[in-house]
């Protein structure tokens, strides 16, 4: 065993024990084995019963949240069903930067406190404290959504997603670690390309890989890669997560891999999860947290916002939280069996807007439209990836990365359909790139607006 992989292995025990074999996990997992199967009536007295624990801890143990409900007039007794929740203002990631340390329970001694960090594509990252029952918590929800998708505790499998496996920037001598305590092949996802997909492949062949747990844009790259060079893996599903996951990706993946695919979404704050059952449909985790669909302003009035109170993270419990997420609703019901929520589509963020120079607002569900639906499952691009630029207010940049087989002839029917959708009065520009620049987690802001002064 190499020296990258024993490292790897002695600090994924520690994290087998938390995860896997407290019994924070194991009562905690049992029960929503159990409780996926509630009724609707019992999903709600089950979330009132967990909104009225999370109420009372913030009022006795958190400075803001004291403040908050003095200033409003609001006490613990007050919630008596879930409408009550709505007494409490909407916070947002702002709010949190402004309250610092008061948003953190004193019940914890910091020691014993663990410290992530909310997204920062969108402003500065803050600070997410979470008590030392919260990774175990989390693992339940995560180990019931693999249940789903068929995978085993015992399964091996590969991880293309934000985990640092060699220094971004850097040419490494190797592109992956094994921890052997947790079955994880860890591949990096800051050095995929085409070239390096047969690498991938083999590490994925020779350990026995069942499912891949990816971004999508970097399961879409190797997918595409597998299907260009006629690789053989076969994998008994791919679960995505941390990107919006369009029809086109979603299909590349599956017909590449030969197996389904499993999108999930969450969030460093953990207030919401929304996960693909193995019937396909998007489920709010009614037993996470308590999710509210709000409809969103224009341009965005197709969809709602998610705003979400976290139920298992008390070192920092979340009321209210705006995520700044949208999704598109479904008034159907999943033949899963399951009474959960269903949202037909996670859509991004909802500040991702093109502002015309009339004034027109264009939101998310429009530059869906123009990059998905448009430029890649109409016309067939052979394109990686792609997104939006709005340089000036009357110019859209198209920046994006050109597949193999992608020729001049591409070029200029790009060109041509990007002129013809662009709003009236806008201009249509081209950008090719070797490679998308990533966030720091490792991310492509595929698909989405970013303004550039």
């Amino acid at each position: 065993m190499r020296m990258t992989d024993l490292k790897a292995t002695l600090k994924g025990t520690r994290t087998c024990l938390i995860k896997r074999h407290t019994g924070v996990f194991r009562h905690l997992y049992r029960r929503i084995s159990q409780t996926q199967w509630y009724t609707r009536e019992q999903l709600e007295a089950f979330q009132l019963e967990q909104l009225q624990r999370v109420v009372r801890h913030a009022w006795e143990t958190v400075p803001y949240y004291r403040r908050v409900m003095d200033q409003g007039g609001i006490h613990p007794d007050d919630i008596r069903q879930l409408d009550d929740i709505r007494r409490f203002p909407i916070i947002s990631k702002d709010d949190l930067r402004e309250a610092g340390d008061e948003v953190v329970s004193t019940r914890y001694r910091r020691v014993w406190l663990t410290t992530a960090h909310t997204g920062g594509t969108t402003g500065v990252p803050v600070p997410v404290r979470r008590d030392p029952w919260s990774v175990a918590r989390e693992h339940a929800f995560v180990r019931r959504q693999f249940d789903w998708a068929g995978v085993r505790i015992s399964d091996r499998c590969a991880y293309l997603e934000g985990r640092l496996v060699a220094p971004p920037g850097q040419t490494p001598t190797r592109f992956h670690y094994y921890d052997a305590a947790m079955r994880e092949l860890n591949l990096s996802t800051f050095h995929l390309t085409s070239e390096v997909v047969p690498h991938y492949v083999e590490l994925m062949n020779a350990y026995g890989v069942k499912a891949l747990v990816a971004y999508p844009s970097a399961a879409y790259i190797l997918a595409k890669g597998c299907l260009e060079r006629k690789l053989p893996v076969r994998l008994h599903c791919v679960l995505t997560t941390s990107e919006t996951l369009d029809e086109v990706k979603k299909k590349t993946i599956a017909e590449a891999f030969g197996c389904p695919v499993f999108d999930f979404y969450g969030s460093a704050e953990r207030v919401c999860y929304i996960h693909m059952c193995e019937r396909g449909s998007y489920h709010v985790i009614p037993e996470y947290g308590f999710t509210e669909l709000i409809p969103a302003a224009p341009p965005n009035a197709d969809c709602c916002q998610v705003v979400s109170t976290g139920f298992w993270n008390l070192a920092m419990p979340l009321i209210r939280y705006n995520l700044r997420d949208l999704v598109k609703v479904s008034g159907r019901t999943c033949s899963c069996g399951r009474a959960f929520k269903v949202v037909d589509k996670i859509i991004g963020r909802d500040d991702s807007m093109i502002v015309t120079p009339s004034g027109l607002r264009l939101g998310a569900s429009a530059i869906e439209w123009i990059l998905t639906n448009i430029l890649f499952t109409m016309y067939d691009m052979p394109i990686v990836a792609g997104r939006i630029i709005q340089n000036a207010g009357d110019v859209l940049t198209l920046e994006y990365v050109p597949d193999i087989g992608f020729t001049s002839e591409h070029r200029e029917r790009l060109q041509a359909v990007m002129a013809d959708q662009v709003p009236t009065g806008m201009h249509a520009e081209l950008r090719a790139l070797k490679e998308m620049d990533r966030t720091s987690r490792g991310k492509f802001m595929s698909f989405a607006v970013a303004e550039h002064h």
